[in-house]
């Protein structure tokens, strides 16, 4: 058919039926459209070279039906070299039903290909074949030296309970390749049969086949789905799987229990398994099978460059030993007549072994069979398993050979609790290093900590059953029986050899202005895709601090592990972790200092030839420290204030203010370039003991946004507040907020009745931010109008009168002068307190002509209160005779003396009007003018000693 297009519609007999010698159906840029609504042969070619032809984007579309066994498409039917053929971007679907018998070479088969020499080509095409019911194979290709060409093509099998691509015979190699090839089949086999998504080989554990080839190269893909019996099965001596050139085959198991791994090896010996650049994943969900169970020995998997090798076994569960078949293993060798040591081998750099049993040995060879395992030039073998009792080793076998020949990485490690050993072997075991790493994890130890023991690039040997001896040592004043003890390997749980001589630093903490401290995270490669913290004093770490004033200074310091004795670092609060380093400084950072790493230093290696990596940045430190609180002129208000005035150091701040908890409408609250604000607050009715509290805001920014992850609660997107009370964050704590206390005015007293409240005449102007500690009234001293002599004269102050509620003065009531003193401090704050008085200067008219020689005396000094409690002091005899410009303490309070309110007045009701004298002398020649003094009256809290 050329240019053509077909329909055919049948449900019964055969849609094509070519016989005799090359029967031929050749297709070039055409379609045939079949659809058979029963069990019938959709196109069937019985002779020497059939041949299938689709060529130039041909197509065919087969659709069958039914619930027989008759087959879809017949090549050959065992005659020799019959072909199937699809390339030029042509395409070949089969879409059908069938019946529940198992398939056969003659029966029950999508596509079979039967015949010596059969071959099946694919070029730049696409072959689908979808099985909907029944046990239907997909793909037969049966016959010895059979061939099967993949390339730039998709794939796509699904079978229910069949096999999905099987070459069965001797010596049939089946190539896939291109970086266009995707092979994806998908099938649920549900029963121990000579089956597989892939099958190559003979036809049973008797005949098994020779010579077996699979390759994968070139970048293509393939990507096997199983169910819980083999999804690739390779029955042949001496068999071959490759994977080269960045191509990559993916197998997925089910639940695989007992001898039906997803991948089995499964009769013969000297299988080869190459993963040679190329990358291989093998897994299942869970059941007791190993993921690969190969048969026989003198069997090898090497991994060269570059070549991944994964195998993950998540098992049932149940930590098992081995030494079954139903063992949990990764890769299982069942018992087998030893014609050739088994054999695992990773080489060159980018090489990659990881297998992961998470319930047994990650490789388990039953039996007498012998083991070798080879890392060496940069390979990388990860094994880890978890056994179920202490003696079991995730490495089971007779006789084992071990080799670290300078890999990048060998890490093996039984994940046990409480401990297991690695090794499970007899004597005449060897485990060598040679210019390798070794670290070790004592038993019943944590295996992501710190290790118990490591020693850096020496050579090694141990023998003996599960390496129980150190044989031989290149450094033996490190690794000695003295130090690891004498029994070896057998008391280890993991064991570690990383020769990536180079160190990571990946992480560098973004500084504050809180902060006193640098921290950062180093990491060391585990092979060449994973890394581990760093252990404890492994790495030593320089950095460069920059400060904004222009000076740089560099510190240095050691990285700290995690171990079961320490939990490593905890960066101001987060979880400790392992890995990080930690430097105090002198003082704290400031906004601007800029903090880098400059070196990284792996200590007791040498790692000349390789160039440690900073992944960290610069970082510049962020401002999270509030204001300087704002300052008043004192921390008490009076409660008929109207206007709190204050200062900020920085006048880039907004005010915020509370009062009693409750905020204050501040917006109209202006700060201005030298820092001073005020605060209107003439509309509260201001009480004793209310509290007023001033928060100042800068404009920093956020401090998220910046990159802090767990910023101050005091930050927001303008910037940093003062906070309510003291607050820690980091290395500092924040000062609070200032905050006003009001008081009230206390009222003058009668200095002869101090329980009872009195309005004098003449009050004196009081500051009103006296506070706590404060002078309520002091009497002006009123000398009246007195006639001039020239003799010596003594004038006497009139006494202190009083006010009625109108205003109006008492005739009648008269009192001593007095000064009235209140200590309202808490008892945590009294110091006691001193009274002075300084008469600034001598009487002076208004000509400021001086009373030459007039001296003021205070006399008949009395102390007296309501409260009770310990009197202050005098500190002067009576008669007490003041000079201009000298200052003179009246009262000395000590400790808890003076507290509360106190009268100090000058004589009683009979002497009132004689304590305050004024001693004029006849030389002063006075003038008939008003003469007045001032007098300061000084009341100081007295400072702690």
């Amino acid at each position: 058919m050329k240019n053509s297009q077909l329909n055919m519609n049948a449900s019964t007999g055969t849609g094509i039926n070519l016989q005799g010698a090359t029967p031929q159906v050749l297709m070039d840029n055409s379609q045939l459209l079949m659809t058979d609504t029963g069990a019938s042969w959709g196109i069937l070619l019985t002779g020497t070279d059939a041949l299938f032809s689709l060529s130039n984007q041909s197509e065919v579309h087969l659709t069958g039906a039914g619930t027989g066994t008759t087959e879809n498409i017949r090549i050959g039917a065992n005659h020799a070299r019959p072909e199937l053929s699809v390339t030029g971007g042509s395409t070949l679907s089969v879409t059908t039903t069938s019946g529940t018998t198992a398939a056969t070479d003659t029966a029950n088969n999508a596509i079979n290909i039967r015949g010596l020499n059969a071959q099946l080509n694919v070029i730049d095409s696409t072959l689908n074949v979808n099985i909907r019911s029944g046990n239907r194979r997909a793909l037969l290709v049966r016959g010895d030296s059979s061939v099967g060409e993949i390339y730039d093509s998709k794939i796509n099998l699904d079978t229910l309970n069949s096999g999905g691509m099987e070459f069965i015979g001797d010596m049939p190699n089946v190539k896939i390749s291109g970086s266009k090839t995707e092979v994806i089949i998908n099938s649920a086999i549900s029963e121990n049969a000579f089956k597989g998504n892939i099958y190559i080989g003979g036809v049973s554990n008797v005949s098994p086949g020779r010579n077996a080839e699979l390759e994968i190269v070139e970048n293509a893909t393939v990507e096997l789905n199983g169910g819980n019996f083999a999804t690739l099965m390779i029955n042949s001596t001496d068999a071959k799987v490759n994977i080269y050139s960045e191509a990559s085959l993916a197998v997925n198991g089910r639940n695989n229990d007992g001898v039906n791994a997803p991948i089995r090896f499964r009769a013969g010996n000297g299988y080869q398994f190459n993963i040679d650049g190329g990358h291989f994943f093998a897994g299942k969900n869970g059941g007791n099978s190993p993921v690969i169970r190969m048969s026989g020995s003198n069997n090898k998997i090497s991994v060269l460059n570059g070549g991944v090798f994964e195998v993950d076994n998540p098992g049932n569960g149940v930590a098992n030993d081995g030494g079954v078949a139903g063992g949990n293993q990764g890769v299982f060798y069942p018992s087998a007549t030893d014609i050739g040591p088994n054999t695992f081998e990773v080489k060159g750099q980018g090489s990659y072994i990881v297998i992961d049993a998470k319930s047994g040995p990650g490789i388990d060879l039953e039996g007498s069979a012998r083991g070798q395992v080879i890392g060496s030039n940069g390979g990388y073998l990860s094994v880890s398993g978890r056994t179920a009792t202490a003696a079991g080793g995730i490495f089971n076998a007779n006789i084992l050979h071990v080799v670290f020949d300078n890999p990048l990485f060998m890490d093996y490690r039984n994940n046990r609790s409480g401990g297991g050993r690695i090794f499970n072997v007899s004597n005449g075991s060897t485990l060598s290093g040679i210019n390798s790493d070794l670290s070790l994890w004592r038993s019943g130890t944590d295996l992501n900590n710190d290790p118990t023991f490591t020693f850096d690039a020496l050579d090694f040997e141990f023998t003996g059953s599960n390496y129980q001896n150190l044989y031989s040592t290149s450094k033996p004043e490190e690794l000695n029986t003295s130090v690891i003890g004498t029994n070896g390997l057998s008391q280890f749980s993991r064991l570690s050899s990383n020769n990536a001589r180079w160190v990571i630093a990946d992480e560098l903490h973004l500084p504050t202005d809180a902060d006193k401290h640098i921290y950062g995270r180093i990491s060391v490669p585990v092979g060449l895709h994973d890394s581990r913290p760093s252990w404890t004093n492994e790495v030593k770490v320089t950095v460069e601090l920059d400060r904004v004033d222009g000076t740089k200074r560099n510190f240095s310091g050691y990285t700290v592990g995690h171990s079961d004795d320490s939990p490593g670092i905890s960066i101001y609060g987060e979880e400790a972790r392992g890995g990080l380093f930690e430097i105090e400084l002198d003082d704290y950072l400031v906004e601007g200092d800029k903090v880098r790493i400059v070196e990284l230093e792996q200590t007791n290696s040498n790692s000349d030839d390789f160039e440690n990596i900073n992944l960290t940045k610069t970082l510049t430190t962020v401002p999270v420290m509030p204001p300087k609180p704002a300052s008043f002129s004192g921390s008490i208000i009076p409660n008929h204030i109207r206007e709190i005035v204050g200062y900020s150091e920085n006048p880039q701040v907004t005010i915020e203010a509370n009062y009693n908890g409750n905020a204050l409408d501040t917006t109209d609250v202006e700060v201005d370039q030298d820092g001073y604000f005020s605060i209107f607050v003439g509309d509260l009715e201001l009480k004793e003991d209310d509290e007023i509290q001033v928060f100042l805001r800068d404009k920093k920014g956020s401090a998220e946004s910046a990159g802090i992850l767990k910023p101050p609660t005091t930050n927001n997107e303008q910037g940093n507040i003062n906070p309510k009370e003291l607050y820690e964050y980091h290395d500092a704590i924040f000062q609070p907020a200032t905050i006003l206390k009001v008081v009230s005015d206390i009222s003058p007293l009668d200095p002869l009745d101090p329980e009872i409240e009195v309005e004098p005449e003449n009050k004196p102007e009081l500051p009103e931010e006296q506070g706590l500690l404060s002078i309520d009234f002091v009497s002006s001293f009123n000398f009246g109008s007195q006639p001039i002599t020239v003799n010596d004269q003594t004038y006497y102050a009139q006494p202190q009168r009083l006010l009625n509620a109108d205003g109006a003065v008492k005739e009648t009531e008269e009192r001593p002068n007095y000064v009235q003193i209140s200590d309202r401090r808490p008892e945590n704050d009294r110091n006691g307190w001193q009274l002075a008085v300084t008469q600034n200067d001598q009487f002076t008219a208004t000509n400021n002509r001086e009373l030459n020689g007039a001296c003021l005396r205070l006399t008949n000094q009395q102390l007296a209160t309501a409260q009770g409690g310990s009197a202050p002091e005098f500190q002067q005899t009576n008669p007490l005779a003041l000079i201009p410009g000298n200052r003179r303490i009246l009262l000395m309070a000590q400790g808890t003396e003076g507290a509360g309110t106190w009268i100090y007045r000058f004589g009683n009701q009979e002497t009132a009007s004689e304590s305050v004298a004024l001693d004029v002398p006849k030389g002063a020649n006075p003038e008939a003018t008003r003469y007045e003094t001032t007098l300061t009256w000084e009341l100081s809290a007295v400072p702690d000693n």
